[in-house]
């Protein structure tokens, strides 16, 4: 009898502990698409998704209980991804008027924009209108080419396949200046052109660079994200890896 009642007691006492132990809450899960080569932002190394803007949202997914597994593809699959359903959100894209008609957003996650790099030891041009007459090169995979068309007509537009294709016509001489995201821009031409390619110091055109989601879809997926970069900005994480990366 001794036996039985302590074998009763100790199962209730096991199931108390266990009753009274916090939950460990499992995370969600996101699929978020990216660029495979959109460096300092985002791009593939040794098999895995890292950059500037990575880090930012790993640090904000990380706060608001989100786990974030990468879908790096071809910048002209990224929407793909969302309707194909192998993601469930896209980054980092830019925020501009077209496609607001199309995607929610997050709040920004860093400041970007375009950029005009033109050959050393050649002077970076003060702005699109001091192009007038000029061929600028620029690819078709981003809003550079809608905003150059629409507010400097007098520039030679050149529309190409991507950012190699750009360096290498301003490089042959074909263009008189390309107009590149600034920081990837300056990323590409350091460690593929360095010394041929005046790097810019200012943007003709700014942009924030944010998560998206297909209109009318996960808005519950954009208000954590947002609760989370809140409380990465607010306790100084964001400076910190901002800080981090512009020193490198």
């Amino acid at each position: 009898m001794r036996i039985v009642i302590r074998a009763v007691t100790a199962f209730a006492i096991a199931f108390m502990l266990i009753a009274f132990m916090p939950l460990r809450v499992q995370a969600q899960i996101i699929r978020v698409a990216h660029d495979v080569r959109f460096p300092p932002f985002a791009e593939v190394k040794d098999g895995k998704s890292e950059g500037l803007a990575v880090d930012i949202l790993n640090a904000a997914a990380q706060r608001a209980g989100l786990t974030v597994v990468y879908v790096p593809v071809p910048f002209a699959e990224i929407q793909k991804t969302l309707e194909d359903g192998r993601a469930d959100a896209v980054f980092p894209l830019a925020i501009n008027p077209e496609r607001l008609k199309s995607f929610h957003f997050t709040a920004p996650l860093v400041i970007t924009g375009g950029a005009l790099f033109v050959r050393a030891p050649q002077p970076t041009p003060d702005g699109l209108k001091a192009l007038a007459g000029k061929v600028v090169v620029t690819p078709k995979t981003g809003p550079l080419a809608g905003f150059i068309a629409k507010t400097a007509p007098d520039v030679k537009l050149v529309v190409n396949a991507d950012y190699d294709q750009s360096f290498a016509q301003l490089l042959s001489g074909e263009a008189d200046a390309a107009a590149l995201n600034f920081q990837v821009g300056r990323k590409l031409a350091a460690t593929l052109h360095a010394g041929k390619v005046t790097l810019p110091d200012k943007l003709f055109l700014e942009l924030p660079l944010a998560v998206a989601v297909r209109k009318g879809q996960s808005a519950d997926l954009i208000a954590k994200l947002d609760s989370g970069l809140a409380a990465i900005r607010a306790d100084g994480t964001l400076q910190r890896i901002d800080r981090r990366w512009a020193s490198q």
